[in-house]
């Protein structure tokens, strides 16, 4: 059913965060998600009405753990849309799963990669360099030293004044 109510519910809440109208927003998240759960035939592209609602729901909502559950499920199902991997993302962030969200910033950029927010979330995060010796792990205190002092090399000399 293409009309169905969570679809209309959904674009109101886009308008809302166009508008930075957040409280607006999430009530009209969760409204659509709960829509979701209640009446049946959405359609699929819906179902990206819970990954706004996880992601205001951790945010706005101060649940940032139980909001992580509904994006991943969200992106789980709706794995074309790369907004549910910038809300997962931006949220493990929220949560301390640096890795996690970089995954999940990749898995966005792979859907579409001239992403704006998915780019900016990607620049933010930074690029690890891959370890000095590449056959030891990255906390092998070898590559731990040949780290130190390339980063030392790299950034200059320490300058003390005199």
């Amino acid at each position: 059913m293409a009309n169905h109510p969570a679809l209309k519910t959904l674009e109101r809440t886009r308008m809302a965060i166009r508008a930075n109208a957040l409280g607006e927003a999430y009530a009209l998240a969760e409204a659509a998600h709960r829509m979701l759960e209640q009446i049946p035939g959405a359609p699929p592209q819906a179902l990206v009405a819970s990954s706004y609602y996880g992601y205001l729901h951790g945010t706005i909502g101060g649940h940032p753990r139980e909001a992580l559950e509904i994006c991943r499920q969200a992106a789980h199902a709706v794995f074309w849309e790369p907004r549910v991997f910038e809300f997962l993302a931006r949220l493990e962030l929220l949560v301390g799963t640096r890795s996690r969200a970089l995954g999940a910033v990749e898995r966005g950029l792979q859907l579409s990669a001239s992403d704006r927010e998915l780019n900016a979330l990607r620049k933010s995060l930074g690029m690890r360099q891959p370890p000095p010796v590449s056959f030891l792990h990255r906390g092998h205190p070898v590559n731990v030293v040949l780290g130190k002092i390339r980063h030392r090399m790299q950034t200059g000399p320490v300058r003390t004044s005199a």
